[in-house]
């Protein structure tokens, strides 16, 4: 019994806490030379949700989505949409940033 009582963590944060100190722990293959942290990912989506909750929710589109792909043999191609994806949320937080500094 006491194997179980030390196998759950005692807060979610402790969880959490321990996949960021421990990345890989369970790596699900997307593609065929691809793979993704899946307790990372969802890490990262709690996070961001923290502080955005849109963006946390289009995150865990991305991941939903990226898996089904991977099921459906299209792991490339949406692991490229992904990146096109964040490439593009990144772009227009940098020009947002840009264009507040001039008001």
């Amino acid at each position: 019994m006491k194997e179980s009582e030390n196998s759950y963590p005692k807060s979610n944060d402790s969880f959490w806490d321990y996949v960021k100190e421990n990345p890989g722990i369970i790596g699900l293959p997307v593609s065929e030379s691809k793979g993704i942290d899946i307790l990372g990912a969802l890490r990262d989506i709690r996070e961001t949700y923290k502080i955005n909750s849109i963006k946390g929710d289009i995150m865990l589109t991305l991941l939903g989505s990226l898996l089904v792909g991977a099921a459906e043999g299209q792991g490339d191609k949406m692991i490229e949409e992904v990146i096109v994806s964040e490439a593009m949320d990144s772009f227009d937080t940098h020009l947002k940033g840009i264009l507040d500094e001039g008001h």
